[in-house]
């Protein structure tokens, strides 16, 4: 029987990042297996073309919400909450400054079954050299909200998820969380379709000026301030500690203002020849660069990370990881096995285990399968969704 599904989300496609991607693929996962689906989202004035003007799924509809104020990828829309009124279903990604009371008040006055998704923790004191009024503003609105709005919300909510059992437990979800049913581990998932091993385009490499004999190191993610935990200025201070046998090339993936800060840091370091800024780029050429990297690096500094989608991705397409010692992105991969697992904010020993995999191909070939077989038992989207449709 079809269900009326409302999804709440921060962010959505076009913009890109991993909350906006769980909400675009629980919306996909939902509508697949026949539910009524509509994603509510901030309208933040993208330039180019919005989700609603070109939904990534067919029968899906993005309701755009003007906001009545916004900093960032934050908005305020109270709006949102008499707009919950018919739904048998709604779905949470949190955290949603700004939308998360609209959805608290609809649930107290219209009693639908709430299933909150626990993205991440919020994370203040960042960019500390370069904090402004509004930085200061927003860490206290991150202390009031975590102190304060998520126990009420997660009291409220008739199911509460999270990516693993590691992050839930050391994340600020940690003092909540129990064996009561209502909590419940469900992975990010990868669509295997997609995302899988292939041979490596040597048309595609010769096209980014990659020579055929360089190893290519990943990164892919966001470079805005939003995405200031990703790590990247650490990649880049490794580069000079990397002793490999073999030529490679750092490449980095992603969009964003802080790009300039990274190149610049390349430049200083003298390492800027070792480095690629690919800007944002297609999924598909995504996929291509999955498939000829070498190994793919998330250093990420702190637990606004919580799961790290590249890390699956990755994997999926038989490329092995090295990511940081955080709560629930070890977990998402086994050490020694399908990837390595690196101190936090070390560039010496985020260098040793990217020379390691560099100088040993005998075991990334070893890891390449064992990283597809386990996407395949733990990741695969298809198998996640039939979990998924027992919640609602």
């Amino acid at each position: 029987m079809s269900k009326k599904v409302a999804i709440i989300t921060p962010v959505f496609p076009p913009y890109c990042g991993g909350i906006g991607s769980v909400a675009l693929n629980h919306a996909r996962i939902l509508i697949d297996k026949g539910q009524d689906v509509i994603v509510f989202v901030p309208d933040y004035g993208y330039k180019h073309e919005t989700p609603s003007q070109s939904p990534p799924w067919q029968g899906g509809e993005v309701c755009l919400l003007e906001p009545v104020a916004k900093y960032g990828n934050a908005a305020y829309v109270p709006q949102l909450c008499s707009k919950l009124r018919d739904y048998h279903t709604v779905i949470l990604q949190y955290p949603f400054f700004g939308g998360m009371r609209a959805v608290y008040k609809a649930k107290k006055k219209y009693k639908f079954k709430l299933i909150l998704n626990y993205n991440m923790d919020v994370v203040g004191n960042r960019l500390p050299a370069r904090r402004s009024l509004g930085e200061v503003g927003k860490d206290l609105i991150f202390w009031y909200v975590t102190k304060y709005f998520l126990p009420r919300i997660v009291k409220h909510a008739d199911i509460v998820l999270a990516s693993s059992e590691d992050y839930a437990k050391h994340s600020d979800l940690g003092k909540y969380w129990s064996d009561d049913k209502k909590f419940k581990v469900l992975p990010i998932g990868v669509d295997v379709s997609r995302f899988k091993p292939f041979e490596v385009d040597e048309e595609f490499k010769k096209n980014l000026n990659i020579k055929p004999d360089e190893k290519i190191v990943l990164f892919v993610g966001g470079l805005d301030k939003a995405h200031y935990f990703k790590g990247v200025e650490y990649l880049i201070r490794a580069v000079e500690h990397i002793k490999s046998h073999s030529a490679f090339k750092i490449v980095i993936v992603g969009r964003g203002e802080l790009q300039q800060e990274y190149r610049k840091l390349a430049e200083k370091l003298n390492v800027k020849d070792k480095i690629m800024f690919t800007g944002g780029i297609s999924d598909n050429y995504l996929v291509k660069l999955y498939q000829m990297a070498y190994v793919t690096v998330l250093p990420s500094i702190d637990q606004s990370e919580s799961f790290g989608i590249v890390l699956a991705e990755s994997m999926a397409c038989g490329t092995p990881v090295i990511a940081s010692n955080l709560p629930g992105v070890r977990s998402v991969f086994e050490d020694g096995v399908t990837g390595f697992v690196s101190a936090v904010r070390d560039e010496k020993n985020l260098a040793e285990k990217i020379s390691f995999i560099l100088n040993n191909p005998e075991k990334e070939v070893q890891m390449r399968d064992a990283c597809v077989k386990l996407v395949q038992e733990k990741y695969d989207w298809n198998k996640i969704a039939d979990k998924f449709m027992e919640l609602l």
